[in-house]
């Protein structure tokens, strides 16, 4: 239902995105799941790339990447998604978190159990689902609303590559907005 996937779907050769009622995306894409192939794997290229930092002058969100493994799988709506298995530079190999976790006096067994029953809680950041639908349900009934599942992000402002005193308290206007952003 992306705007992207429907261009890939589309016969249009310039990319102007526009948002389409639901049944219409819904046709588009079923009539070209090639289309939708094409979208998922650019995706996936674009996060392995940008987002775990894999082939590019920078460091993943995970930092340094030893190595990947990826499969791809058919859900039941014919869609496709992504499981994947990241080695990072430096870390515990599996035998070491598997023999840590499995020894009963193990300061790491306590930790890491502690750090799973955390993070593990079912609800998003901004409330439980009910209240999250709450509040989507009064959102989209104001006159411009937008889904954001149908909108393209903004792209970031571009770095601010001049050289700043880190001790001063001045913050250019390249920097404010790229923070901002």
């Amino acid at each position: 239902m992306h705007p992207i996937s429907l261009y890939y779907a589309d016969t249009k050769e310039e990319f102007t995105p526009e948002l389409r009622e639901y049944d219409e995306r819904y046709k588009l894409i079923a009539e070209n799941p090639v289309a939708g192939a094409r979208f998922f794997d650019m995706m996936v290229k674009l996060f392995i790339k940008h987002v775990l930092g894999v082939k590019s002058d920078h460091l993943g969100i995970y930092s340094d990447m030893k190595a990947y493994y990826a499969t791809v799988e058919q859900q039941g709506r014919l869609t496709l998604h992504l499981h994947m298995l990241l080695w990072i530079k430096g870390c515990l190999s599996p035998q070491e978190i598997r023999d840590r976790i499995m020894n009963p006096n193990s300061d790491f067994q306590r930790a890491f159990v502690e750090y799973l029953e955390s993070v593990h809680i079912g609800e998003f950041m901004t409330g439980t689902m009910d209240e999250v639908k709450a509040q989507v349900d009064i959102s989209s009934e104001n006159v411009g609303y937008k889904d954001p599942t149908q909108t393209l992000p903004q792209m970031p402002p571009p770095i601010c590559n001049d050289q700043h005193d880190a001790t001063s308290d001045y913050v250019c206007r390249k920097c404010r907005k790229l923070t901002s952003w």
